[in-house]
């Protein structure tokens, strides 16, 4: 209150308007229910908008007098030009804010196919090893006869590492070039 006080004293915010001692003294309540689906969908219902653009180029169709037109889950929808961008202004991050963009493994694209196919192909390390070069690895492995690829505690291999099958509609994707 004191700090909306502080705005209409700087001619920021027009108060006349509101009765100011009805607001202190009401008594507010903050109340916050639990998810219904829990932790993993708010931070599902959140990843949307910290990890995606509100509507990508390639669900645009066209825009003319009736409106604008884009693909949506179920087909095309065609919305009043004002109204379109009503819905998409607010998804319009502030300055300076990005969105958090993933390629290769971590992009959205392959969250769900690659990245999990990825994930079964290593062997999880009983301790994190120090990464090091092959040739060191044989070269202690030849001065002292200890295997540093092999965990001592499980006699596994620490990592192993194979290259993954390559999809054809992955073919030419690339990282994001960063603007000169």
């Amino acid at each position: 209150m004191a700090a909306l006080e502080r705005a209409h004293e700087r001619g920021e915010l027009d108060l006349s308007a509101i009765d100011i001692p009805a607001l202190y003294d009401t008594r507010w309540v903050v109340y916050a229910k639990r998810p219904f689906g829990g932790p993993e969908q708010v931070i599902r219902y959140l990843g949307r908008y910290t990890h995606r653009v509100g509507l990508s180029n390639t669900r645009l169709v066209s825009m003319d007098e009736r409106g604008v037109t884009f693909r949506t889950k179920s087909g095309l929808a065609t919305v009043e030009a004002g109204a379109f961008l009503a819905r998409f202004v607010p998804h319009v991050l502030p300055p300076r804010f990005v969105k958090i963009r993933h390629y290769g493994l971590h992009s959205a694209s392959h969250a769900k196919t690659r990245l999990v196919v990825a994930k079964t192909l290593l062997v999880p390390p009983c301790e994190d090893p120090l990464p090091t070069p092959d040739d060191t690895l044989a070269l202690i492995l030849d001065l002292t006869g200890v295997d540093v690829r092999i965990c001592p505690a499980c006699h596994k291999p620490t990592l192993v590492r194979q290259p993954l099958p390559v999809q054809p509609e992955e073919l030419g994707r690339a990282p994001p070039s960063r603007a000169a």
